[in-house]
């Protein structure tokens, strides 16, 4: 199962935490777990496009785990960028649970 934490404070999003496997194919083949690395990926290397500011990642290199934070030093037009697309990973984490609510858990925002 693959559960994701979202984490909004007062100034907006901050972070996320996504564990866990899906378990819906075979290793490599498994449909879910290459669209919950999509997601994840697509928003980190936005950032970088669309900000020039490398997120701070933790990632285990079996899968299974990735983490990660915003950085610091945003202008504020980095910042609205920020957060326009953690709002966009956490509808498409959303989506994803209600469509396959048996490998992918509801997001928890923190």
């Amino acid at each position: 199962m693959i559960e994701a934490r979202f984490t909004k404070d007062a100034s907006g999003w901050s972070e996320m935490l996504i564990t866990g496997h899906a378990g819906s194919g075979e290793y490599g083949f498994d449909v879910i777990c290459a669209s919950v690395s999509m997601l994840a990926f697509n928003f980190v290397n936005s950032i970088e496009e669309m900000t020039g500011h490398e997120p701070a990642l933790e990632l285990v290199d079996d899968g299974g785990y990735l983490k990660v934070s915003k950085p610091s030093g945003f202008t504020e037009q980095q910042e609205q960028v920020w957060q326009t697309l953690f709002q966009s990973i956490v509808i498409g984490f959303e989506n994803l649970a209600e469509n396959s609510p048996e490998y992918v858990r509801q997001p928890v925002i923190y």
